[in-house]
């Protein structure tokens, strides 16, 4: 796609909402968002009427952070002198060759000149390749928290004490992870909340359930995977770390995004810094590395609900959608700057994700194929179809501003509730805020203004995720800087029939999907085109994760 100016066509904007209301956004009945104030009673009394436990709130002073990291720790050693052939083995160990020239280039006294000559010349090479990698790929100079940071789906991932929340699919179960690294589990109808650590676990930037399992939870952290096993029957807050199963693999550190597919048989992993997408059979503790030329990584994941296409976002301006039937894949350049977010409809038929440094929404329609992504499979065009820009309500003092760039999208199992966390800009006064919009599918996409999530307290938004299971409608879930966790129930009877409250006991067909036209706006637009397809081979058969055991046999029921 060419990356010329491009004019909006008429759309939703968030212009067409109705203007934020004071008070805190308490739920949703007759298509209007109701604002106002509750007691702490209040809010207490209908958590645990609609999920079962109490409302969460975490102060960060409670929480114990780290103190020191891990580059100042040698600062409380005292120095002393060691000779040039020790300080080369320890830069060595600590850095690898790039150390040991390093060492040898500080030490011109202590070797010989020759020695020293070569050791500057392989260091100039090595800055001038270094500077040529990060110029293509400029995600790699930073450093961990700042890498996490951009790359999560969270607004202050660094900052607030609230990092990342995942609800469990099947169950009124869900986890938080916190700044001090540590994972809560609520339960309905429990009061213990176990704790979960582990000394591999730092850094956690993502959260996802074991779809068919009710104990089986993995955390996307800094050296790789951790995948808990906890015994929902426990009454212990602090399992051991003998519950926790490692999944690492050279190289596949950061870990920003983690998905299961919909049977929990396999699970996908991405690292901003390594090109490739791994699919790990969990069991084994192995991984199939699938990798692409361009892209410089893998920043977002998403596995559609019927398991049969993934979302694989990268730090470069461009993305990629998997078929995991048979491993093909559609490579999507975008006009700007690389996907930020994305999420699938309940069918996998319609994708929306968003670009970096655009303030728009975009969508791509996918049309079943019988498991080939390609023949009429996918869209020839993403179709803009939301512009949530800069908007202002009101006028003078009463002035708010609302809308910019997305942070991240969850759309509602129903696929009635479309919720977009906006960044907002401090420099121009825009505050970040959740925007709802009512979705319809079929016979055409559609959205309509919903409204805007408030919070009573002045906090902001930080994650977003809808409840998998709510019976009357959807359910939102909204962390926010403050601490506190608020749900907020919107009341509707869907137009659709519900899936069943207990998981399946055996795999769903695939429902075909009526064909549709990619750019479901009215309006025409300057479309984004996919590159040509490159067919992918299939994976080894000896691999544990070729595609036949996809096809595995599915848990008859859940554990207990």
């Amino acid at each position: 796609a060419s990356s010329g100016n491009r004019t909006l066509p008429t759309m939703i904007s968030l212009s067409m909402f109705p203007a934020p209301t004071c008070g805190t956004t308490l739920y949703e009945l007759n298509n209007e968002l109701v604002a106002g104030t509750q007691s702490d009673e209040d809010v207490h009394s209908l958590h645990m009427q609609i999920l079962g436990f109490p409302p969460i709130v975490v102060n960060k002073e409670s929480l114990k952070t780290h103190g020191r990291s891990e580059p100042c720790s040698r600062a409380a050693f005292l120095t002393h002198s060691e000779p040039v052939w020790k300080r080369g083995a320890n830069a060595w160990h600590d850095s690898g060759i790039y150390g040991l020239l390093q060492e040898i280039n500080k030490s011109a006294d202590e070797v010989p000149q020759m020695l020293w000559r070569i050791s500057g010349f392989a260091l100039t090479v090595c800055h001038w390749i270094t500077s040529l990698h990060r110029s293509l790929s400029p995600q790699l100079p930073l450093n961990t928290d700042d890498l996490l940071s951009q790359f999560t789906q969270v607004t202050d991932w660094k900052n607030c004490s609230l990092r990342v929340f995942s609800w469990h699919p099947h169950t009124n179960k869900c986890a938080l992870a916190l700044i001090d690294d540590s994972i809560r589990v609520y339960r309905a109808g429990s009061d213990t909340v176990p704790t979960l650590k582990h000394r591999l676990q730092k850094n956690v930037a993502a959260l996802a359930w074991k779809p068919l399992c009710a104990s089986v939870l993995a955390a996307a952290c800094q050296s790789g995977v951790v995948v808990w096993t906890v015994d929902p029957n426990s009454l212990s807050t602090r399992p051991s770390s003998g519950c926790a199963q490692i999944l690492s693999h050279p190289g596949h550190s950061p870990v920003t995004t983690i998905s299961w597919n919909s049977r929990g048989a396999t699970l996908v992993s991405g690292c901003p810094t390594d090109t490739s997408m791994l699919v790990w059979d969990v069991a084994t503790e192995t991984a199939v590395p699938l990798q692409r030329v361009g892209g410089g990584g893998v920043s977002f994941l998403s596995w559609s609900p019927d398991s049969g296409r993934i979302l694989a976002a990268t730090p470069s301006p461009l993305f990629r959608v998997w078929e995991s039937h048979t491993w093909t894949c559609e490579r999507w350049p975008t006009l700007r700057d690389r996907c930020q977010t994305g999420c699938w409809n309940g069918d996998g038929s319609r994708l929306l994700f968003t670009v970096l440094g655009e303030s728009v929404i975009y969508l791509l329609t996918f049309v079943d194929t019988g498991g080939v992504l390609g023949g009429g499979g996918g869209s020839q065009t993403a179709a803009v179809c939301a512009d949530v820009s800069q908007t202002v309500f009101g006028s003078g003092d009463n002035e708010i501003r609302v809308g910019g760039e997305v942070q991240s999208m969850v759309w509602d199992p129903s696929g009635e509730r479309l919720a977009v966390l906006l960044k907002g800009d401090p420099d121009t006064c825009t505050r970040p805020t959740v925007a709802v919009f009512k979705t319809r599918v079929r016979p055409v996409f559609e959205l309509l203004p919903c409204g805007f999530v408030q919070s009573g307290d002045k906090g902001s938004p930080q994650f977003i995720s809808f409840h998998p299971r709510f019976p009357k409608g959807a359910l939102l879930t909204v962390g926010w800087s403050t601490g506190r966790i608020s749900n907020i129930p919107f009341y509707f009877v869907s137009s659709q029939c519900y899936p069943p409250l207990h998981p399946p006991t055996c795999s769903p067909p695939r429902a075909s999907v009526p064909p549709v036209a990619p750019a479901t706006c009215s309006q025409s637009c300057d479309p984004l085109t996919p590159s040509p397809r490159s067919p992918v081979p299939p994976l080894p058969s000896p691999s544990p994760l070729s595609p036949s055991s996809l096809n595995a046999p599915l848990l008859s029921s859940l554990p207990p």
